[in-house]
């Protein structure tokens, strides 16, 4: 996992983008909980570059790695807006897909903070909208 100055990604309106699963889908929207590290996370959130992998392109990528039919959606959040909740995003290319990014949630403090924050973010991406399928597109 490269968080390290050579990996950190500088601050820009491109989008780092993130699957939600169905189940966390309520009338339309993700739960906060998708834009908050998990404990087996470690602090660090997941997600890809839209400039490396379309929103499109992820939101497949995610059903067929899950195996489902259809999915919460892509939603997104820019690397300015993570650094603007004081969270630095970085490059974490891994085999299988080299747009991989980490968004470090340890700077915002314990798990309860991080949970903040978090809310935060998804704020931002609530307002931004789904990104893939466009709205009237979905089931």
């Amino acid at each position: 996992m490269p968080i390290n100055d050579a990996s950190l990604l500088p601050a820009s309106v491109e989008l780092l983008t993130r699957q939600v699963h169905p189940s966390q889908i309520t009338e339309g929207r993700p739960s906060a909980r998708s834009f908050t590290p998990t404990e087996k996370d470690a602090g660090h959130l997941s997600a890809d570059r839209e400039s490396l992998l379309s929103p499109r392109e992820a939101y497949e990528r995610y059903l067929q790695r899950k195996q489902l039919k259809e999915a919460g959606g892509t939603w997104g959040v820019s690397i300015q807006e993570f650094a603007n909740l004081g969270l630095a995003s970085y490059a974490d290319p891994i085999s299988d897909n080299s747009a991989h990014t980490l968004v470090d949630f340890t700077s915002a403090g314990d798990a309860k903070k991080q949970q903040t924050v978090g809310k935060l973010a998804y704020a931002k991406a609530k307002a931004r909208g789904r990104l893939h399928p466009p709205p009237d597109l979905a089931a």
